[in-house]
């Protein structure tokens, strides 16, 4: 998971955080997300930060993006690689200051959510009945890749995204799911500590560290699973809130110990059948 700007850290939090278990969610740094989980909602900050931009300009998308652009510099005292992704940065940091862009934004949670909820719903993922409710573990990567392409679709032609270069423009989309992901897994719910989603859905648990799927296809979330949990309408109660735990740790465990083509397979054979 890629870290962001340190700009107004004071926003973030620099603790080593744990999930219920115990287990270091080692993917989570000091970082100011884009987002954040506030009363128990997923939502935009309002800003973006320039760091994640920076390590983009390093990939080889950003640095095809910063040669065709330098291309058309004539002249740069400090170097036309430079200038251009100067350009590059001003153009995206000028939109993102715009109220079309923070409307656009800001409703990109809302998406997530229901993405997360309707991956609960593919057959081929693991899942059990506890105390009346649905518990679903859910990859990280299909969430993502659900959430990635709606994302795209939404605001790839976005008039809040006018002038911004189409390689920024790319980088952007991914980035926002990015941040999503991480500030979802940065509220570290838990039973006890759920975060809702969409259709009654509410997360319960994330764990980072099991492998699903090749990092070529998946990106960075080709490891870990969120588990979602169809809330029932009664309160759950402390008997009910262990329970929840442990599933969640003997779900985690069978997972983990599947061989790497097996989990997945499973993931391919929700990616197919999921609604």
């Amino acid at each position: 998971m890629k870290a962001t700007d340190l700009i107004g850290a004071r926003m973030g939090s620099c603790e080593k955080h744990s999930d219920s278990s115990g287990h270091d969610l080692r993917n989570i740094r000091c970082r100011v997300n884009w987002f954040v989980v506030k009363g128990g909602r997923l939502e935009y900050r309002g800003r973006i930060t320039r760091q994640p931009f920076a390590k983009w300009c390093a990939t080889r998308e950003g640095r095809e993006a910063i040669t065709r652009v330098a291309k058309g510099i004539r002249f740069a005292i400090f170097g036309r690689a430079r200038k251009a992704r100067r350009r590059l940065w001003r153009g995206l940091d000028a939109a993102s200051r715009t109220q079309a862009f923070r409307t656009a934004v800001s409703g990109e949670p809302e998406h997530f959510m229901q993405a997360m909820a309707d991956v609960c719903y593919a057959d081929a993922l693991p899942r059990a009945h506890v105390a009346l409710g649905r518990l679903v573990l859910a990859p990280r990567a299909l969430i993502t890749a659900r959430a990635r392409a709606g994302t795209y679709a939404r605001l790839v032609q976005a008039p809040a995204l006018d002038g911004v270069d189409d390689a920024v423009r790319a980088f952007l989309i991914d980035q926002i799911v990015i941040e999503m992901d991480a500030a979802l897994a940065s509220a570290t719910p838990a039973p006890r500590r759920p975060v809702p989603a969409r259709d009654g859905w509410v997360c319960i648990g994330v764990r980072l560290d099991t492998v699903w799927a090749d990092p070529l296809w998946a990106g960075p979330h080709g490891s870990g699973h969120l588990f979602m949990y169809d809330l029932p309408p009664q309160k759950i109660t402390r008997r009910e809130h262990k329970a929840l735990d442990a599933a969640i740790e003997q779900m985690s465990g069978s997972v983990s110990t599947l061989s790497r083509n097996a989990r997945d397979a499973m993931l391919r054979a929700a990616t197919l059948r999921r609604v």
